[in-house]
């Protein structure tokens, strides 16, 4: 008999199976967010990464089972092929059942949150700002 954790992880794979066999196509969006979209069915569903615990990537979806099935970490096939998305883009790995961000993507989340701590230089002086 399957653990849990084996369970979760065949469910994964079974869910991007479904999701490529049914022509789903994943884009990513200027958010951050994944819009995935099937060719043969009307309409679309959001997938957003909510989280990482212990190393591994946690995704939420817009559809029925991502809100019912929202304590795994790949809860619907719109979120498993999301994060097939990701490892396309280089930035997630599957390895040991799950998906894993990858180190690259790691210190470019870490340069993004650091360069936003830096204070960008006004163009206009702030005298000259006042006066407009």
């Amino acid at each position: 008999m399957l653990d849990d954790i084996h369970r979760h992880h065949l469910y994964g794979l079974a869910a991007e199976i479904r999701a490529v066999e049914e022509g789903h196509n994943a884009r990513v969006l200027p958010d951050g967010s994944v819009l995935v979209k099937a060719e043969s069915q009307p309409g679309s569903y959001r997938v957003v990464l909510r989280g990482i615990a212990d190393g591994v990537l946690r995704f939420g979806c817009s559809c029925r089972s991502g809100e019912y099935r929202a304590s795994l970490p790949v809860p619907c096939k719109h979120a498993a092929l999301a994060a097939r998305r990701l490892e396309r883009e280089g930035l997630a790995r599957w390895e040991d059942g799950s998906w894993r961000l990858r180190e690259r993507a790691q210190v470019r989340g870490a340069r993004l949150l650091l360069a936003g701590t830096v204070d960008r230089p006004r163009l206009v002086p702030a005298a000259m700002a006042d006066a407009a």
